[in-house]
Parts: C-alpha cells; structure tokens; sequence
C-alpha cells in the first residue's frame, strides 16, 4: 500500500493552458507468486486512486494487472509467457510522449500477450522464439487506436565465462484503427556482444538494420503502395556498481516503435540512473529520461524532416528513507520538458512528490 500526495505547476505539460493543482494517488497492490523445481508463476496487480484539489475531471481509477509464466519441459526446452492489462491516463503514461501536445487527460487501455519459446541447442548456444501482439485504445480521437504484432528469433553463443555474441531476426506489423493511416511492416536484423567480467559490471549492445514499408489503407490507396525506407537500428545497456553503497545504469537506444500518432515513429531513447546510500537507512537517487525522433546519424530514408522533430526530457532526483523493515518515505522532484519543432513550441512543468510505502510481510508456505 502506498499514499502519495503531490503538487505540480503544469500538469497537462500544456503550453497555453497551464495547470497548478494539488492531488493524491492511494494505491493499493498485491503479488502473488508460485514456484517449484520446473514452474514459475507471478500474478501481480495494482490499482491507483488518483484525486486532485479543484480539478475533479483529471481524477482517474487506473488498474495495471502482470502475468509472467515459465514452465521447464524439458532440461534443454522452456516455455514462456507475460502478459499485462494496464489501464491509464496521458498524464501518467511517459510512453505517450509523441509529435503531438495533447492539453487534456485522455484515458488508455493497452493489452499484450508475449509467449516465448527457448531451446538449450548446446552447453555454449541458446535459441529463444518469441511472439508478441498489443493492442492499445484511447478514449478520444485525438489519438489514434492501434495493433502492434509480430515474431523475434534470438540467438546467443557464450564465448567464455564473461563473454557472449548475440543476434537477432524480428517482423512486426503496426496497424493503426484510423481510415487513411498506413500499416508499416519492419523487418529488423541485430548483431550484438554481452560483456561481464564481474558480479558488478554488465555491458551489452547490438547493432543492425531495419527495413519498413508502408502499406496505405484509405479509399484512395492500395495495399501495393509501399512507402518505407532503410534505417539502422541499435541498442546500449550497461549496469556498474561501484561500491555496496553506489551504482548506477543507462541505456541507449535508436528502433522503430509505434505510436498513437498513427504512424510507425523512429526514436531515440536515453535513461541514466544514480543511486547511492547516503546512511544506511537513506538513499539519494538521480534518474534522467530523454526521447527525441531526430536522426543524428543521417542514415535515414524514411522522408522525416527537421520540422517534424520533437523532443521530450524528464530529470528526477528523489530522497528515501526506511522508516522501518516494512515502512518507507520518498521524496521526488520532477522537472518536464517538450519540445516540437514543427511550430518551435516548448512547454516544461515542476512537480513534487511525497510518497509513503507500507510493504506487509511476505506470506509463504512449502509443497509442491
């Protein structure tokens, strides 16, 4: 369980219509696991009661429910499962940051169902087939609905005991639910290496190239009328504790996603995070979040221009302490900045957050 109150100076991140409010989001949550020697099940669910002062119709009841399953059939071969049921707003969502400023709430409700396959082909080599569809909806037109689904075949060889290459083959197809928006097919291949010379330090990254068509849907196109173009496509991880009481992470990425804009979108993507203890009942952390469409490389061939560009940034530094084993409280500071380059418009906000946590004790009992 967990109450947080909050305050923000523009909540909409809107540019004209700025709003200075004061609300509360009381979230109850439970998680439920089963485990045995060859099965694995994890139920989770949450459900956030948010309520803001003077601003009844930004309140929301959101609920976010989490199915993970893996099943060992045999001692090389392993099936998988996750799935999820999230049901949002734009206000809280940070994956709805797209080449449009949207100055209101607008609720979201988005399905998956990802099934995995892998097969252990010899001590050193592992196969891994995976499939994958969603489905996301919004409560207002001024996003577009959509199905995003397809296939992935990975492929790892360990080269030694701190070292691995990697490759992998993936086809998805993203459908937009608007008459006169394209279906974009991309077929994307990677190369990568895994680098982890210690406990402490893990690095991985993966280079390759996409390829998309666009296959227009409205009454004054055809299926043949393919529009696409050769793009690259790569990805960044990297994890380092520096000592028991710091370590940190980031990660980097250019891919194709979909997008409620209605189209398939290229972005960039950046997270880095910082955390260190302090005493060792308090924890300082720093987390930065950047998203931006441009093509720094200039590798693209999809026709974007720089006036389609835009750009989104969030910094988050926060302060928690462990009150007890069970009890804790958090203080967070956000700061918001978007950009759209089309009309050189920007709009930022600033946001406090105050959140206590209440973990109960872990219920458990043996036999399978």
């Amino acid at each position: 369980m967990s109450q947080q109150f909050l305050y923000s100076d523009n909540l909409l991140l809107g540019r004209d219509n700025e709003i200075e409010t004061v609300g509360s989001v009381t979230t109850p949550a439970l998680r439920l696991t089963r485990q045995s020697p060859t099965l694995d099940v994890s139920l989770g669910g949450r459900f956030d009661f948010t309520e803001y002062l003077d601003h009844s119709e930004f309140n929301s009841q959101d609920q976010s429910i989490r199915l993970n399953i893996k099943k060992a059939v045999t001692e090389r071969s392993t099936l998988g499962l996750n799935s999820s049921f999230i049901r949002d707003t734009t206000l809280k969502s940070e994956q709805e940051e797209t080449d449009r400023f949207i100055d209101k709430k607008i609720g979201i409700t988005f399905w998956e169902v990802r099934p995995n396959w892998t097969y252990l082909l010899s001590p050193v080599d592992e196969m891994k087939l995976g499939g994958s569809y969603s489905s996301v909806t919004y409560d207002s037109s001024e996003k577009t609905d959509y199905q995003y689904f397809g296939g992935t075949l990975d492929y790892r060889h360990r080269l030694s005991e701190i070292d691995q290459v990697t490759a992998n083959i993936s086809y998805f197809r993203f459908v937009p639910d608007e008459l006169g928006d394209a279906t974009t097919d991309t077929v994307s291949g990677l190369i990568g290496y895994g680098y982890t010379p210690s406990e402490r330090l893990t690095i991985t990254g993966a280079a390759g190239l996409g390829y998309s068509i666009e296959n227009g849907s409205g009454p004054d196109s055809t299926e043949d009328d393919g529009d696409g173009g050769l793009g690259y496509r790569l990805k960044f991880n990297a994890k380092y504790e520096l000592n028991e009481r710091t370590s940190g992470h980031i990660s980097l990425s250019h891919d194709s996603e979909p997008s409620s804009d209605g189209e398939q979108t290229t972005r960039n993507r950046a997270t880095l995070g910082l955390s260190h203890k302090l005493t060792p009942l308090t924890t300082f952390a720093f987390n930065l979040d950047y998203v931006d469409t441009y093509d720094y490389a200039g590798l693209e061939s999809s026709g974007r221009t720089d006036e389609d560009e835009s750009r989104y940034a969030a910094i988050r530094p926060s302060l928690a302490w462990a009150l007890t084993d069970q009890v804790s409280l958090v203080a967070e500071y956000r700061y918001r900045y978007k950009l759209y380059d089309e009309n050189n418009e920007s709009a930022m906000s600033n946001s406090v957050f105050l959140t206590l946590r209440y973990e109960l004790p872990t219920w458990a009992w043996d036999g399978y």
